[in-house]
């Protein structure tokens, strides 16, 4: 189904890392609200760059994963 050139959302990130929205909102310090926002691209995440660099920890992604994912339009289900 995937060409390869597909870009993950930031959902995908997460889900590939094995965690739920509880999960990685309790590990980052923030809501499962924020962490829904994040993913539906309501709001970008507004973390400092430690908190950036924890975030690419926690989800086992590169920084420019991270970016890509969440400039990428996540579909309506």
């Amino acid at each position: 189904m995937s060409d390869g050139n597909d870009q993950l959302t930031f959902a995908d990130l997460r889900k590939r890392a094995g965690l739920t929205q509880r999960q990685l909102a309790d590990a980052m310090g923030v809501t499962v609200k924020s962490v829904s926002a994040w993913e539906r691209g309501v709001v970008e995440p507004r973390l400092t760059f430690a908190e950036t660099q924890q975030l690419t920890e926690i989800l086992g992604c590169s920084f420019q994963d991270l970016v890509d994912a969440t400039n990428s339009p996540t579909p309506e289900s």
